[in-house]
């Protein structure tokens, strides 16, 4: 029955509306699912403030290829006050961006009869910023294992998915970019912010195509960069890679 539920909802969530504004924690819970939630500290849209402002900081020092102190001075301290203040709950913690990926971790977590403790994405995007800066040093393998600590977190963000494929392509792991890549598409579908979608639904569809490329699955990759053009008929990497699908199965008549 709890399967049965998570199913339907995946299935209506695509209609949901409701969105979570201002990257807040308030959301709103269906009496149903009320106890499954734990609320979060008095202070916590404080706290969440004050880590926002440092993430901001963080990105700014990215701009100018200050990685390591971006990590230092801003991506750092952020995860380290979040694991220190929620390192002994029994909750399963979820941070979301949308009214509808709310919803959805909710209902996962009561399918494991768990509860749910629910926070914006400031914790989760701390270790996506950090990841993101990792994988301008270099630092393949820890990157991708601070990745997976937003993915524990969010794992339905669509961004961070496609972040992961990433990374599993500078791995030369095809069949598990392409994986991560295709439940990305999924959740931006279902789960991305409006302002968002069309970005992240985009990334995860080249990803896709360039996925089936590598696997020499070249009628898949030509299907997907032909609806990457269909929703912006601009997209350079799309018309760069469909030029280079039409080369190579000429090759081979």
């Amino acid at each position: 029955m709890k399967n049965i539920l998570l199913i339907i909802t995946l299935f209506i969530l695509g209609a949901c509306t409701p969105i979570v504004k201002n990257n807040t924690a308030r959301i709103i819970i269906e009496d149903d699912y009320r106890d499954t939630v734990l609320q979060t500290p008095r202070d916590y849209a404080n706290i969440d403030k004050r880590h926002q402002e440092l993430l901001r900081e963080g990105e700014a020092l990215l701009a100018k290829k200050k990685r390591k102190k971006a990590i230092f001075n801003a991506f750092n301290p952020v995860i380290r006050d979040y694991e220190t203040i929620y390192a002994n709950t029994n909750k399963r913690i979820y941070t979301a961006r949308t009214q509808e990926e709310y919803t959805f971790y909710i209902l996962s977590a009561k399918n494991e009869d768990k509860s749910a403790l629910l926070l914006s994405d400031t914790w989760s995007m701390a270790y996506y910023l950090k990841a993101y800066a990792l994988l301008e040093l270099n630092e393949v393998e820890l990157a991708k294992k601070t990745i997976l600590k937003a993915l524990a977190l969010a794992p339905s963000n669509a961004k961070y998915l496609s972040e992961m494929g990433h990374i599993y392509h500078l791995r030369k792991d095809t069949k598990k970019a392409l994986q991560s890549y295709l439940l990305a598409e999924k959740s931006a579908k279902l789960f991305s912010p409006e302002h968002l979608k069309k970005k992240e639904l985009l990334r995860a569809k080249r990803g896709i195509g360039f996925s089936y490329i590598e696997l020499n699955q070249l009628d898949k990759a030509e299907r997907v960069y032909k609806e990457v053009l269909s929703i912006n008929p601009k997209d350079k990497i799309a018309k760069k890679e469909l030029k280079y699908i039409k080369g190579v199965k000429k090759k081979h008549l």
